[in-house]
């Protein structure tokens, strides 16, 4: 869900922080067997250990089949879509009699995208961490020591939370737009472009957009650390965890990689809830559906990430001692979701579900601010939209006075809490000497409602100035984690950008992304 550049930019920071981030999960598909068969004991087992990430247990239940069994055929070829051999899937389902059953077919569509998107593919493999990086368009590889880390300290983190073991190696692929994220993962085109979808993770990896496809980036790291959240579940329940559980846990993950950030539960998961069910947007936590991410619209599936988030937070909080990793291990044993919460916390979905809306009752009031959105609109949006965008080509082309005059008459939320218009008007106070005052605008992230690169970026190109060294890392990696791809934010200054990195020297990470940057050919705003 993208805007035109510079207009109103918070309002795409927060489609892509609440709604673009839309995963899918949903069940694996397993193998049709011929008409009228019942799937072999061998190719059952296997399908099972594939789904679970057991790919070792996969590999020996296929040893044991029959291999002109077309259960068995099936899910060798799906193992290998799953370690990521798209061709050698394809290959293997070219097969007539295979192509027949239901199964076969949905795998074969499947590998086949995967086989168009990865035809030239870049691949980067980090031996030590056990980590491979493929990268649809090479101008992406420069994030590559970013994605190392961020699955290095996501799978720790998820190890520590939820128990989990890693199958080895995590599997990362970046693309370049919907189309292709779509062929890869099979998530339907529409419902990708309807929810604002960034990431998917299915068939034993991660697929992600690369944070160029949008103008000015998303939360890219934590949008990573949910997606890996959605395979560590899906390891440890066997892959029978239901929607509600895995969207839930992987909202509530996503940020526990890292430090807090200003932004996290801004606005609260219950604030956003209570304002759903008030639309009626509300959707009982057992009817979902297969995916978030093909809901019939963003604000749905908005709601129902704060529904998922919410109530497995208040589980989380209330279940007793490891109550999510206790909850996993008996979903696995028993896919009843009922069955399983009562084995691990002594009530039900329908009992847990009463408590958490009585908790909900008990909470204050939390308005949400007009820009959200869920039914709450500027009247004057469109007005306010064009004299952004005036400022900017004003200031883009050296006329900072008038500029400065155009966001004067912006008042209300825009004026004081939206990161794009605050970021422009210290570039303008910079550019006029007036240093001090275009500082105030950046001082507080608390009174910004989503994080914006420019904003980070001027923020610590001044703290650099002013010998605030630590505070000026903390700005640019802050930046570089919601647009990697900002030349302010990947090279921390305007002068940077005209020249490459020098060369004279190894290549360090910071360096190949300011390139990566520049040859991105993206103009300032203003002078696009």
């Amino acid at each position: 869900m993208l805007v035109a550049a510079g207009a109103l930019l918070l309002a795409v920071s927060l489609s892509q922080g609440r709604g673009a981030r839309a995963q899918s999960s949903g069940p694996s598909i397993q193998a049709a067997p011929p008409a009228n068969a019942a799937p072999s004991v061998h190719a059952q087992r296997a399908a099972d250990a594939i789904s679970a990430l057991d790919y070792d247990d996969a590999r020996a239940a296929l040893a044991q089949g029959d291999q002109a069994d077309l259960g068995v055929a099936i899910e060798q070829a799906r193992l290998a879509l799953y370690e990521g051999h798209c061709d050698e899937a394809l290959i293997d389902l070219g097969r007539s009699d295979l192509l027949k059953t239901e199964g076969g077919a949905v795998l074969f569509d499947i590998s086949r995208g995967c086989a168009r998107v990865t035809a030239a593919t870049l691949t980067e493999t980090d031996e030590a961490h056990n980590v491979v990086v493929r990268f649809q368009d090479d101008a992406d590889r420069a994030l590559t020591p970013l994605i190392v880390e961020t699955v290095t300290m996501a799978r720790d983190a998820l190890t520590r939370d939820l128990g989990v073991s890693w199958p080895k190696p995590t599997r990362v692929t970046v693309v370049r737009d919907l189309m292709s994220l779509s062929a890869m993962t099979g998530l339907p085109l529409k419902s990708a472009q309807t929810t604002g979808t960034v990431a998917v993770a299915k068939w034993g990896r991660v697929t992600l957009l690369s944070p160029r496809a949008s103008v000015h980036g998303f939360p890219w790291r934590d949008t990573l650390a949910h997606e890996l959240t959605h395979l560590a579940v899906t390891h440890a329940s066997g892959d029978r965890a239901p929607l509600w559980l895995q969207e839930g846990m992987a909202k509530r993950e996503e940020v526990r990689w890292r430090s807090p950030g200003p932004f996290d539960d801004r606005p609260t998961p219950d604030a956003i809830v209570m304002r759903g069910f008030e639309m009626k947007l509300g959707i009982p936590l057992d009817e979902l559906g297969p995916s978030i991410a093909m809901l019939p619209s963003a604000d749905a599936a908005v709601v129902a990430f704060a529904e998922v988030t919410s109530f497995v937070r208040y589980f989380a909080d209330n279940g007793g001692p490891d109550a999510l990793p206790k909850l996993l291990a008996a979903v696995r044993h028993d896919p009843d979701t009922d069955t399983a919460l009562r084995e691990s916390s002594g009530a039900d979905l329908h009992e847990w579900d009463g408590r958490w809306r009585a908790y909900l009752a008990t909470r204050p009031h939390e308005a949400l601010p007009v820009i959200f959105g869920l039914g709450t609109h500027s009247p004057d949006l469109h007005e306010l939209r064009d004299r952004v965008r005036l400022a900017e080509l004003l200031e883009g082309r050296a006329h900072p006075k008038p500029a400065l005059a155009e966001l004067d008459q912006i008042k209300g939320d825009l004026a004081t809490s939206d990161p794009s218009v605050l970021s422009l008007r210290a570039e303008i106070l910079g550019a006029l000497g007036h240093k001090t005052e275009g500082e105030r605008e950046v001082a507080d992230p608390k009174a910004i409602l989503s994080s914006y690169a420019p904003w980070w970026a001027i923020r610590g190109r001044w703290e650099r100035q002013d010998g605030q060294t630590a505070d000026a890392d903390a700005s640019f990696v802050e930046a570089v984690s919601t647009d990697p791809f900002d030349v302010l934010s990947a090279c921390e200054n305007d002068e940077s950008a005209s020249e490459p990195a020098d060369d004279s020297g190894p290549e360090t990470p910071s360096q190949a992304l300011c390139e990566a940057a520049i040859a991105r050919h993206e103009p300032p705003a203003g002078r696009d």
